[in-house]
């Protein structure tokens, strides 16, 4: 019985023996148990200027308490990664690179601080490794050119804005330091945030945040580069139905026609809003709507949802056609009502016929205007610009006045007084001419041919006043022929012929005084002609050339001449 007695207890303390043999296996690999991170997983990348101070934080992925390690008996160490020889242990803390707790801090950072780091969090049963972090360090340029990667903020015109300096969780305590400049280079602000009441187009550009650090006796400064860009203010476009609001049409029974629904949607389409009609639909019915489409006008958004008639029925007369907008945010109604029209109302021969009518008549109408009234409106017109071509053509008289008469029209003098008192009272004195008149202008016994020919050409227009009896004697024919042939053959002066009597046979005249009899620089003088509101006295100004009158000059025109 004995030896079996030995066998039992031999097997109780192999049992024994294996246990604790597997605990301390078990206790060693949790000692050695390594928990890293999946690859990539939530890593982060650090930018920073060369000369300025950086931090960056040691970040674990799966402990649950992260704030404080050395809480949970955790130790932290440092390691940079090269892609020369690996990964490199920060052994020892330094003036410029300092451990602060979970935090390596580089006072200041340098470009060949530039790679990727992490940290071991490690106790006496496991180690914990952070995410990677890559700190890239640059040259510091701002000094020249305000430029470099930077925050983007942007904000409209008109409205209040905050600026916060980003990225500096780790200097929560010191943010009432920051310093604000605009462009790199004006102090506008020192504190947490800098606050523009109300933006304009000047509060764009770049904003420097600039956090001054001491850390040895030595100031350090960590920068945030911030670009504000500014617009107007485009208040939201609320989809409005624009076609139809409440409307009668009429149409023809049996004619097809198509009418459309149209909405607006100002500069982008709200894909939520539907467009659709309202109409009571049978089997049989020669109306549907048709599939929307969209369309662009004035970079503006319309959408349009047609009706179509196949062929408009007596059923659809007065019955209600209803177009509706349904957005998320408005709800609108239009509504048609068929109504009948005559088919013989609109035929297109007959529209065409009342076009070509309306036309003609009002050609006539607007010729027989001009016609009437052109010289009305010649003279407003000259009134109103003030022109005046008598200014540089060199011409010295604006008329030569020229009085056809015989020894008859000596002895009653009419024609005499007319040329040589009231033409030149009424042109001169009160419309600004300046006439030539022989019988006044010339000396006795000085005027020659060549005198008379250097008269004509110096001036504008010619004025034949014809006498009773048109039959000039020796003493104007020669004045008259010479201005005649300075009119009609050189075309160098233009002639105005004054009817001062009626003249019953015009074969009398000479053939070139019957050329302008004919033509329309004749005016005739009648009893009633003396208010120098006459058509006498208008067309007479219409023919003279256009020359600016003073308001002066006008203030005597609504008299009448004695």
């Amino acid at each position: 019985m004995s030896p079996v007695v030995k066998s039992n207890q031999n097997v109780k303390m192999d049992v024994k023996y294996l246990t604790l043999i597997i605990f301390i296996c078990f206790l060693e690999r949790i000692q050695g148990d390594l928990i890293k991170c999946p690859q990539n997983w939530g890593s982060t990348t650090t930018n920073a200027l060369e000369g300025e101070h950086v931090r960056i934080r040691c970040k674990l992925c799966n402990l649950p308490v992260r704030s404080d390690f050395q809480t949970y008996g955790f130790n932290i160490t440092w390691f940079k990664d090269t892609s020369k020889s690996g990964p490199v242990e920060l052994s020892r803390e330094t003036d410029r690179i300092t451990f602060d707790g979970t935090s390596l801090g580089f006072w200041p950072a340098f470009e060949n601080d530039t790679g990727r780091y992490f940290c071991f969090a490690s106790n006496r049963t496991s180690r914990i490794m952070s995410i990677n972090t890559t700190l890239n360090v640059q040259k510091n340029k701002r000094e020249q050119n305000c430029h470099g990667s930077f925050y983007p903020f942007n904000s409209n015109v008109g409205e209040s804005f905050t600026l916060r300096c980003p990225g500096l969780q780790e200097y929560s305590y010191k943010e009432d330091n920051i310093i604000w400049l605009k462009d790199c280079k004006h102090n506008v602000h020192t504190g947490t945030q800098y606050v523009i009441r109300k933006v304009e187009e000047t509060s764009a550009g770049y904003y420097l945040c600039v956090l001054p650090l001491e850390n040895g006796g030595v100031q350090y400064n960590v920068t945030r580069l911030l670009k504000l860009t500014t617009q107007e203010f485009v208040e939201p476009f609320k989809p409005k139905l624009i076609y139809p609001i409440e409307e009668q049409i009429e149409l023809v029974l049996g004619e097809k026609r198509e009418i459309e629904c149209k909405a607006i949607f100002g500069y982008r389409m709200n894909e939520f809003c539907i467009l659709y009609w309202i109409f009571n639909k049978n089997e049989n019915d020669t109306v549907y709507e048709s599939s929307e489409r969209l369309v662009t006008e004035d970079n503006r958004k319309f959408l349009i949802r047609p009706l179509v008639f196949t062929e408009v029925k007596a059923e659809y007369l007065n019955q209600s056609f209803k177009c509706v907008l349904n957005c998320p945010d408005t709800y609108q109604i239009g509504n048609i009502i068929i109504l009948e029209r005559d088919k013989s109302e609109t035929g297109p021969t007959v529209q065409l016929i009342k076009i070509i009518i309306i036309t003609v008549a009002t050609f006539i109408v607007v010729s027989v205007m001009y016609v009437r009234f052109k010289i009305y409106f010649v003279l407003c017109f000259r009134d109103f610009m003030s022109g005046d071509e008598t200014l540089e053509d060199n011409k010295e008289y604006d008329a030569y006045v020229l009085l056809l008469k015989s020894h008859k029209t000596l002895l009653s003098a009419e024609e005499e007084t007319f040329a040589l008192e009231l033409l030149p009272a009424i042109l001169e004195q009160k419309f600004g001419y300046r006439l030539c008149i022989f019988e006044r202008d010339v000396l006795p016994g000085g005027a020659s041919a060549s005198d008379i020919l250097s008269y004509i050409n110096k001036c504008r227009r010619l004025i034949i006043v014809l006498c009773a009896e048109c039959m000039a004697d020796d003493s104007s024919m020669y004045e008259l022929m010479t201005g005649l042939h300075q009119a009609l053959v050189e075309r160098l002066i233009k002639p105005i012929l004054i009817e001062y009597n009626p003249i019953g046979d015009i074969t009398v005249l000479p053939q070139s005084l019957q050329l302008i009899w004919r033509s329309n620089r004749r005016v005739k003088w009648r009893s009633a002609s003396l208010s120098q509101k006459s058509h006498f006295w208008k067309k007479l100004r219409y023919l003279m050339p256009e020359k600016h009158i003073k308001a002066s000059e006008y203030s005597q025109n609504g008299r009448t001449i004695p």
